[in-house]
């Protein structure tokens, strides 16, 4: 049944995609919503593959959109950086460290979603407001399920077996020790981090011209639902991050009164709905620096340093904590895993692979920004802080590159960060036909290596 499972998501992205990008896009994502909860009620081999199913169908359909050339110098660099850190897991996915089948779970954990931030840089403004509209109908769907666990107790949801066991480990909240709250999500962690993620293209829908009332109601709703989401967590990282961006929305630029009122109230309903409930209020534990502190040191100072001594080359694809199955722990060789995304990269890829990321990294980072009088100018902003955050969390924290939905949203992100950053955005990423090259049609400035020239036509 849990093959059955994988092979229906499969076949319904596969067809919502051949419709459009934007459907096979949200049929991901809400195939990624329901795999932690199906998976902890069918524990089967094939209910591992329902989400992997749904992204081998949106790349199926949409094969031809994502591996065709950029027209710019930014879109051909990033898809010589995407190239390059899927072929050199590729390579390694070829030297016997590990049992293959680890190594072709590792390999799904290096590479699998990168083709993702192809498809994010490909995404036009319509697009995303798409997308952000479908993705705000998730989230308060999300809240909804997590309001009944909040209320009636995970136990009605999810069955305690060994893929819940993180769940039923995770009961620290309050003084009654209560659960932290995964919606339909695999863990309370992923829960927080896709409600986090998701806000950017939700603000940004949601500050758009709206030709219909109920749209700017569902990306408030979708708003609003992320912001209580990360409370009901409990995950005090992620509630750091929701931080930030609350504090770069409010701040980064002038809202007009509407919006500004809309933004008000919600605050003001968001923090009244924590202070009278005290499982939403864990992350006041990080007034206590001691705790904090300890936390960090353990991660960065202590397994991330010995990983790098220990394995300069990597422990092989897999060798490094990427989301093996409890069923196959045993055949791992040399066990070794860090709570740090960095030293996971290290240690399954070595220092070349953690090379590559961190200088791609810093080339998106370095990308200009948008123009102040671009509609998704806050939008862009509030990425760019999102992720900048979620690499520095990746010190401390594991499963950025591994998280179901959580990491093909932010690995979206990044691609449209890489690409839409002028004016030219829209045409920067237009699909290639036989007049492109005309100047009328774009300004041939972007194209490296290509001289403008008149062009006539007969």
């Amino acid at each position: 049944m849990g093959i059955a499972f994988s092979v229906i998501s499969l076949l319904i992205t596969y067809r919502l995609a051949r419709r459009s990008l934007v459907h096979g896009i949200v049929s991901v994502l809400a195939a990624g919503y329901l795999y932690g909860i199906v998976r902890a009620n069918l524990p089967q081999f094939g209910t591992y593959f329902i989400f992997d199913g749904a992204v081998v169908g949106l790349y199926a359909a949409q094969i031809k959109q994502i591996t065709q050339p950029f027209h710019t110098l930014d879109g051909q660099r990033l898809k010589h950086w995407v190239v390059f850190l899927m072929m050199w897991p590729l390579a390694l996915f070829f030297i016997p460290v590990q049992d293959p089948i680890v190594q072709l779970i590792g390999l799904r954990g290096n590479m699998f979603m990168l083709p993702f931030i192809l498809i994010g840089a490909r995404l036009s403004k319509e697009q995303i407001y798409d997308v952000g509209l479908y993705t705000s109908l998730l989230n308060i769907g999300a809240l909804i399920v997590g309001g009944l666990e909040y209320v009636f107790g995970i136990e009605h949801f999810f069955p305690y077996n060994a893929v819940t066991e993180i769940i039923y480990r995770s009961n620290d909240v309050g003084s009654m020790d209560a659960f932290r709250i995964p919606s339909v999500f695999a863990n309370a962690h992923t829960y927080a981090g896709m409600m986090v993620l998701s806000l950017p293209w939700l603000v940004g829908g949601w500050l758009q011209h709206h030709p219909k009332t109920w749209q700017r109601n569902v990306f408030l709703g979708g708003v609003l639902s992320a912001m209580l989401g990360v409370f009901m967590s409990a995950v005090r990282t992620h509630f750091v991050l929701l931080l930030i961006l609350i504090t770069v929305f409010t701040f980064s630029t002038r809202l007009r009164p509407v919006y500004r009122v809309g933004w008000i109230v919600i605050l003001i309903l968001v923090s009244y709905v924590v202070s009278t409930h005290e499982r939403m209020q864990r992350f006041t534990t990080l007034s206590n620096a001691n705790t904090v502190t300890d936390r960090i040191q353990a991660s960065v100072n202590v397994s991330l340093l010995e990983a790098v001594q220990q394995f300069p080359f990597g422990n092989g694809l897999g060798g490094g904590g990427t989301s093996v199955p409890y069923f196959l722990l045993d055949r791992v060789n040399q066990p070794i895993s860090v709570e740090s995304e960095i030293g996971r990269i290290q240690l399954e890829t070595g220092l070349v692979g953690l090379a590559a990321w961190v200088c791609f990294v810093l080339w998106i980072f370095t990308r200009p920004g948008t123009r102040h009088g671009d509609p998704w100018f806050l939008s862009f902003r509030l990425a760019w802080f999102a992720c900048v955050a979620f690499f520095i969390v990746g010190f401390i924290g594991i499963g950025l590159f591994t998280s179901i939905p959580g990491t093909a949203s932010f690995l979206m992100l990044l691609g449209w960060l890489s690409t839409h950053h002028t004016g030219e955005a829209d045409r920067r990423v237009m699909a290639f036909r036989p007049d492109f090259f005309d100047p009328r049609v774009l300004n041939t400035r972007f194209i490296p290596g290509y001289q403008q020239r008149e062009i006539s036509r007969t």
